[in-house]
């Protein structure tokens, strides 16, 4: 079964777009619930009329996750702890902003921008993921958005910018009583909300079974309508791949590739787990017409070796066993598929258990190459369109309510102007790479071929600077005092 049958047997409500349904099944792969709508357990081979059940109709008993793998290595590679960025903010006189870039920095620690972008960068990799940034009584909020909920309209002069969002989705009467609606007569209902320029328009929830177009009939709640005047929509859009439509709303998925492997060697396994089992506990096969009991009625004998089976004189029993041989080819064809969907999805596909000694952060780059390779162009994705622009918004926002709130401090207004990101080494450097890295920069600087500035850029894998002018102070003091 490949991943375009498996995804037409899902129930989702008729109501939402192909769009949307292709995304909350991209979801079910993340969160593992893939296959669980299949009804029959792997093992049940009959139904209760006793007809025999195919392999398709049944939920794999291994599951190899081998898409989560490969999601969960990108985002480790891209907003971990040793690979967070450095922000940097450079002034008209081409100097660095020291003091604008610590606001920033402490500002993203203080709202753990850190694990929110690492958050974002797992949830979209379904195609897309959004972030909210509004001012919410006085106080910086920063919600993650599911796309798989939301319009978006770009603007038609530059594809980039959002002129309007949209959020629409089905909730029960219950959901909308915990979310402040009060009581509605029990069944389901559109619940809708527009983000647009200037304000953020809440529209009262509608029945879906007495409107066959979610889009008409909307009232505005004018009691939760509020207005922002920001003049930008309050939400950074940030596609996860580049894809083949540049218009789409949505990225390509990091693990599109690879869906299809993955569930061949889910059932590949679980086949082989199932023939291990049975060769393990063999089925008797007996040369008469039928068992007899001491009583005369026919029954099932028991498969243990403590129950002995009599027979009729000239009667035969045998097991049905099988080899092991199909056990190893069945292994081999698992790491063909794994090897397969790991390529397709530029994965890594090295195994730690065959490095014997310890390797320099160069050549565990070069043993990932296609993993670092994935990772470069996220970077861009959730970098330079993501995380920089949540800053730009965090500035615009106090710049229009500059007693704005953040994380208990108030800031004023900031100016961010000419951000740019400095990402750390994809692998920290071991001393041996350190020491090469120092008699290079040594070499060059003695040489008269670059200058302290380049040479301290030189060192920043080995020595973490956060800002380059400052350090280049720190080792002018010190060589005045020595």
């Amino acid at each position: 079964m490949d991943w375009h049958e498996l995804k037409k047997s899902m129930n989702f409500p008729s109501q939402y777009s192909s769009r949307t349904k292709n995304l909350l099944a991209l979801e079910k792969i993340l969160d593992g619930s893939l296959y669980d709508h299949i009804r029959y357990p792997f093992f049940k081979t009959c139904a209760g009329d006793g007809s025999y059940i195919p392999i398709n109709k049944r939920r794999p008993s291994v599951r190899t996750h081998l898409c989560n793998v490969v999601v969960d290595d990108t985002v480790s590679l891209l907003f971990s702890a040793s690979h967070w960025p450095s922000i940097h903010i450079q002034k008209e006189t081409e100097n660095e902003d020291c003091e604008i870039e610590a606001k920033i920095r402490k500002i993203c620690f203080d709202l753990n921008l850190p694990s929110l972008m690492e958050q974002a960068a797992v949830m979209g990799a379904v195609g897309s993921v959004a972030i909210l940034v509004q001012a919410i009584e006085n106080e910086l909020v920063i919600e993650l958005k599911r796309t798989c909920f939301l319009e978006p309209t770009f603007s038609l002069l530059d594809p980039r910018k959002l002129v309007y969002v949209r959020e629409q989705y089905i909730v029960d009467a219950d959901g909308l009583k915990k979310a402040g609606f009060g009581e509605f007569p029990d069944g389901n209902y559109w619940f809708t909300r527009d983000f647009t320029e200037f304000e953020t328009i809440w529209y009262e929830p509608i029945p879906v079974e007495y409107n066959t177009d979610k889009n008409i009939n909307l009232i505005r709640d004018e009691a939760r309508c509020t207005q922002h005047e920001l003049g930008v929509v309050p939400i950074v859009w940030i596609k996860n791949l580049p894809s083949a439509d540049p218009n789409a709303p949505d990225g390509k998925s990091t693990f599109s590739a690879g869906i299809d492997a993955m569930i061949d060697a889910d059932y590949l396994l679980s086949q082989t787990v199932r023939g291990l089992r049975y060769s393990s506990d063999p089925t008797m096969v007996l040369s008469v017409d039928e068992y007899q009991i001491s009583n005369g009625l026919t029954s099932s004998f028991t498969k243990d070796a403590s129950h002995a089976i009599a027979l009729p004189q000239g009667s035969d029993a045998k097991l049905l066993e099988i080899n092991g041989t199909g056990a190893a080819a069945a292994l081999n064809m698992w790491q063909a598929l794994r090897s397969l969907a790991l390529e397709a999805m530029h994965g890594n596909r090295t195994h730690g258990d065959r490095v014997s000694a310890a390797q320099s952060g160069r050549a565990m780059e070069l043993m990932c190459l296609g993993l670092t390779w994935l990772v470069g162009r996220l970077r861009r994705s959730y970098g330079d369109c993501g995380l920089i622009s949540v800053i730009k918004l965090i500035a615009l926002i106090t710049q229009k309510f500059p007693d704005l709130q953040i994380a208990g401090h108030t800031y004023g207004p900031l100016q961010a102007k000419n951000i740019s990101l400095v990402w750390p080494a994809w692998f920290e450097p071991t001393f041996g790479d350190m020491q090469t890295i120092a008699n290079a920069v040594q070499s060059a600087k003695s040489s008269g071929v670059v200058s302290m500035e380049t040479a301290v850029r030189m060192m920043k894998p080995a020595t973490h600077v956060q800002h380059v002018a400052e350090e280049i102070k720190k080792i002018l003091t010190d060589n005045d005092l020595s």
